[in-house]
């Protein structure tokens, strides 16, 4: 089983789209896939067609109280597919201020992802990301096996990656656990841009082989589907941005195997 923290402390770079569309297209492949909403927005819940504010229950009580709402209680189907979500809520913000004195507060979801374990067992688990180093994706990169890093072709996107890259290793050294780069993500790119033709030059000189081969190209009908509240190959096949996302869930089961 891979557990992908999708994160990047830029917002606006396309992490909630791309666990949305990823995780549809690997469960559309038979991968029993969790989408995991860790950002207080919760537009992943509602890009899925789920109203977080009527939800009595939601992640934000599965951290803070894990043995009176365990995270399978919390779990909703997604279409007709192998998909499951666990749901979002604005009260996460408060979560993470909460959670801030306690010895373990990196560890909650991670806990909550192995009790899990115990009586489910999925393919993929794919963890939407705030767009902040705080405790909240914390709980995300220490609950990982693997980071995919969505980036769009823009300076200030690309120059926070070494502040994420940092954190990451300090993480990694001082709550001793290993996380591996499954890979960099170019998002949001315009055909025919030199601005973002130059930086995602840039991005794969710097990362090499980490960057995946495929990039998601900037598209209406995606933000259309949402919208919908459906992922994109159930809402237009036919999309530039279904065919991305359908390349980047072969890419991404490649080099899982690999």
């Amino acid at each position: 089983m891979k557990v992908v923290a999708v994160v990047n402390q830029k917002g606006g770079v396309a992490k909630t789209t791309t666990v949305a569309n990823l995780g549809a297209c690997l469960a559309e492949r038979g991968k029993r896939t969790l989408l995991i909403d860790l950002d207080p927005q919760a537009n992943l819940t509602v890009g899925m067609g789920v109203a977080w504010y009527e939800l009595e229950s939601a992640l934000h009580t599965v951290l803070l109280d894990p043995e009176t709402t365990p995270l399978r209680t919390i779990l909703k189907p997604i279409a007709d597919l192998p998909l499951e979500l666990a749901p979002g809520h604005l009260d996460l913000a408060q979560t993470e201020a909460v959670l801030l004195p306690h010895a373990d507060k990196a560890y909650r979801l991670r806990n909550a992802l192995e009790a899990l374990y115990t009586e489910e067992t999925y393919d993929w688990v794919l963890i939407d990301c705030p767009p902040s180093l705080g405790t909240l994706t914390q709980n995300a990169i220490v609950a990982a096996t693997h980071l995919l890093i969505p980036t769009e072709p823009k300076f200030y996107a690309f120059a926070g990656m070494d502040t994420l890259n940092k954190m990451i290793v300090a993480l990694t050294k001082s709550l001793r656990f290993r996380v591996e780069l499954l890979g960099v993500l170019v998002t949001m790119y315009e055909r025919g841009t030199r601005l973002h033709a130059t930086i995602a030059a840039e991005i794969r000189e710097r990362f090499e082989d980490k960057v995946f081969e495929t990039m998601i190209y900037k598209n209406v009908r995606v933000s259309e589907s949402e919208l919908e509240g459906v992922p994109i190959i159930l809402y237009d096949r036919r999309a530039s941005g279904a065919q991305n996302y359908e390349a980047l869930a072969e890419e991404v089961l490649l080099r899982a195997a690999g």
